[in-house]
């Protein structure tokens, strides 16, 4: 990635591989895969998936034992906040796991030779639900799609969430908003924090704007936050009550948020 972007004279950007070969979301592997890029001079610039066509979807790959929606929207504002393009794989934006694809329905040659000690490559590229009610989740009047749509999918279709601002398809678009609106979120550099165990803390710095990016991955409660960011305010949080002013200091088992300082 580095070699192809470096300088000028080669590509604005390359895709990311190290998040999607990842199986447990850690704040070693995490700070170990941004510690790559570092913004030196004439570095290039990253680009981060956390699922694509050809990886199990993140939300069956990272967090089990936490509730399905909790771990797709604090997941979701950790992509959000990190320093590179981001890219969202279809599907992810409504919350999408794992489609359990019977043997006789896959396509893959990886799928079905590994069947079943993987969970193989088609159970990401099922079709996308556009519509709860209609055949194959409105993705096609065909007769039978390429692959069987998940049941389960069903239920997190597109005409379900639209509309509803608390639905998790609404919680991507909020971020989006959020990172339109925050250049130090799309251009800042980013420094690690040092925190308590289990925590994961950097800031993202443009200007005279700072983001403080705090999660904390552990299943166990955690007392922790920037000095720094007394005055800073929630700009978007997951499972963390946000104070009237600054930043929480308590940090409930798997939670996070952004918060934002201008020192204009």
């Amino acid at each position: 990635m580095k070699d192809y972007t470096h300088g000028a004279h080669r590509l604005n950007t390359a895709y990311g591989f190290e998040f999607l070969g990842t199986p447990e979301l850690t704040v070693e592997r995490v700070k170990e895969i941004l510690a790559g890029w570092p913004g030196e001079p004439d570095e290039g610039w990253p680009s981060w998936a956390f699922s694509n066509h050809d990886a199990p979807r993140v939300a069956s790959r990272w967090l089990q034992d936490v509730e399905r929606d909790h771990r797709t929207r604090l997941i979701a504002l950790l992509q959000f906040s990190l320093r590179g393009n981001i890219f969202v794989y279809q599907g992810e934006e409504l919350g999408l796991t794992q489609a359990n694809v019977p043997f006789e329905k896959l396509q893959d040659p990886e799928a079905f030779t590994n069947w079943p000690h993987t969970l193989g490559r088609d159970g990401a590229r099922t079709p996308m639900p556009w519509k709860h009610n209609g055949a194959h989740a409105g993705f096609s009047t065909a007769e039978e799609p390429w692959l069987p749509v998940e049941e389960a999918h069903e239920l997190l279709a597109v005409a379900k969430q639209q509309g509803n601002p608390d639905s998790i398809l609404g919680h991507f678009r909020r971020l989006i908003e959020l990172r339109k609106a925050v250049p130090a979120l799309r251009l800042g550099e980013l420094e690690f924090l040092s925190a308590r165990k289990g925590v994961l803390a950097f800031s993202r710095t443009y200007e005279k704007e700072t983001a403080y990016c705090v999660f904390n991955l552990s299943g166990d409660a955690a007392r922790w936050r920037p000095k720094a960011a007394a005055n800073a305010r929630i700009a978007a949080a997951v499972g963390v009550e946000a104070p009237e002013a600054g930043v929480p200091s308590e940090l409930p088992p798997y939670s996070g948020y952004l918060g934002v300082v201008n020192d204009d």
